[in-house]
């Protein structure tokens, strides 16, 4: 059985992590990796890094940050982690912000999504205790963390499936909902599309805010069409209805589905939500963001 001690090596650990921010955290991180070797483009990588996209940076509560990233820049998956004396920190806005001391970067190839989830749940798991993060903050060089016997112990958890990270009340629509209706429900729910079903709950769609800017961009170019040209939709946009725009050839997954699978399709796809079906009726929704933020427990 693979255990955390297993992934982790003095030459990918920085004990004491010199930074105050998670970014200057993560660059001394990027140089560590690369002056091991682990890394075929190290600028590649920090390149991706200071996109900050937020589904690439969780806060395991004020115990860890965790950047986690599917990249070719590594042949297999690998693990850096740092500790700072002194928190770390990044900016939430309105004054706000989060810290921890501890840093975890993991990077893994798109075809190591198994391992990939099972490493970051085995993480988020050992981080959980409040005298294991203790016993991590207590060492002072890589060797000596690396070493920990608690990290031996903690063995990678058995294959997730999809029923145990899908949220199983998602947001909803029908397709004879009007479309200004459902665009505002989806700004209030804070989410990027809502599945669209019939009376009976059977999947017949997505709708989704790709959907919502093509519209609002065939009408925006309608405005500013000549005259003569015939109208982007006919008969306007005021009464469209969801059923005019959505997508109806939607990509689906089992609720009973790997769901290091399931992480690979959407990669391989490049696809940040679907819905989950049984039996053609929907029982749940899935995103990446979801799966990575219930890993962790936050």
């Amino acid at each position: 059985m693979v255990t955390l001690a297993d992934l982790l090596r003095a030459d990918r650990t920085v004990v004491p992590l010199k930074a105050r921010t998670v970014m200057d955290a993560a660059r001394a991180l990027v140089d560590q990796l690369a002056a091991s070797g682990t890394l075929r483009d190290a600028d590649l990588l920090w390149e991706r890094v200071e996109e900050a996209r937020p589904e690439d940076l969780v806060a395991m509560g004020d115990r860890a940050f965790l950047l986690h990233y599917r990249t070719e820049v590594v042949e297999t998956l690998c693990v850096a982690i740092g500790t700072s004396p002194a928190p770390i920190c990044r900016e939430l806005g309105d004054g706000e912000r989060q810290c921890a001391r501890i840093l975890l970067l993991v990077l893994a190839p798109p075809g190591f999504a198994a391992q990939y989830l099972q490493v970051v749940s085995a993480f988020a798991r050992f981080l959980s205790s409040a005298v294991r993060v203790d016993g991590i903050l207590a060492q002072r060089t890589a060797d000596a963390l690396v070493a920990l016997p608690e990290l031996r112990e903690a063995e990678l958890p058995a294959q997730l499936t999809v029923r145990e990270m899908m949220s199983d009340r998602p947001f909803i629509t029908h397709g004879d909902t009007p479309l200004r209706a459902a665009a505002q429900e989806m700004v209030r729910a804070r989410v990027g599309a809502l599945p669209v079903v019939d009376a009976d709950g059977r999947l017949i769609g997505m709708l989704t805010d790709r959907d919502l800017v093509r519209e609002l961009l065939g009408n925006y170019i309608q405005l500013g069409t000549p005259a003569h040209l015939p109208p982007a939709h006919p008969g306007g946009g005021r009464h469209r209805t969801v059923r005019d725009v959505m997508t109806r050839q939607v990509m689906c997954v089992s609720p009973d589905q790997p769901l290091a699978e399931a992480a690979s399709l959407m990669s391989h796809k490049d696809v940040d939500r679907v819905p989950v079906v049984q039996d053609g009726r929907l029982v749940g929704f899935l995103t990446r963001g979801d799966i990575v933020r219930k890993l962790v427990g936050s």
